[in-house]
């Protein structure tokens, strides 16, 4: 007899945006997410340390952006806005959050309901489509072009492949924003990283079905480091490394290591 069992509802299969919502201990995760996010921590203990690290780092930056007198932040691929995310490190700004992920959406959107100002939105976009980011009616309420912006590319840039050519996509957000705007950027990278946990990160995405460009030290750095943009010391560092004094004073704990962050963290600014 054919197989008449009914197919999974959204609900009951697990979506990454949760999955790395339960790891940074938030609320927007369900039954089958936490269940596959215990089989990830058994093939890959270091998981939740690594987006615990990645989600420090990102707060760091946006309060090193909000010292540098940036009130405005658009935050590419963000998934989940939870959890320290970009407008409750920075109240006082505006915050323009950007993803093409539709559970992903239907979140955002609940949770920015309720937050205070009218200062966030959210925008149904695909990254590799910055222009109709950038021109879309919530930014363009929000978002003052004229003036310094602060993009981040928060573990993003690592789900694009090279054929997509990312380096000109990012180029793209770079090319429209004013003098003095940021680029806040986190990214996978084999550089630290073990052949045995390298496999068992290959079997992770291979598992969920998502694509994995892993790029090195130098490769990073191509999408910071170009001609009028300067990096921010100190360079481009393992995540759990990048801090200046303020963040050093403001966040202790550093004890997350190069191979359970395993990836590369920078800030750029533009001349």
């Amino acid at each position: 007899m054919p197989d008449t069992a009914p197919a999974p509802t959204p609900d009951q299969l697990p979506h990454p945006a949760r999955i790395y919502d339960y790891f940074l201990g938030g609320n927007e995760n369900l039954p089958a997410d936490r269940a596959a996010a215990d089989g990830i921590v058994k093939l890959l203990p270091g998981g939740p340390l690594g987006a615990r690290a990645n989600r420090r780092f990102l707060a760091r930056a946006v309060r090193y952006a909000s010292r540098q007198g940036i009130r405005q932040f658009l935050d590419v691929g963000s998934g989940i806005p939870a959890e320290q995310a970009t407008h409750e490190v920075a109240p006082e700004a505006r915050v323009v959050y950007v993803d093409n992920d539709p559970i992903v959406g239907d979140i955002a959107r609940r949770l920015l309901g309720g937050a205070p100002g009218g200062r966030t939105a959210f925008v149904a976009e695909d990254f590799r489509n910055p222009e109709a980011a950038l021109a879309a009616p919530e930014a363009k309420e929000l978002l003052d072009l004229s003036q310094p912006v602060a993009v981040i590319f928060g573990a993003l840039l690592h789900f694009v492949l090279d054929a997509e050519d990312p380096y000109a996509v990012v180029e793209r957000y770079k090319s429209a924003l004013a003098p003095g705007s940021l680029v806040i950027l986190t990214h996978s990278s084999p550089d630290y990283v073990s052949a045995p946990v390298r496999a068992a990160v290959d079997e992770l995405y291979t598992n969920l079905r998502v694509d994995l460009a892993s790029r090195s030290r130098g490769e990073i750095e191509r999408f910071v480091a170009t001609e009028g943009w300067s990096v921010v010391a100190p360079g481009v560092v393992s995540v759990n490394e990048w801090e200046t004094e303020q963040e050093r004073a403001d966040d202790a704990d550093y004890q997350t290591n190069r191979e359970d962050t395993a990836g590369f963290a920078a800030v750029a600014v533009k001349h």
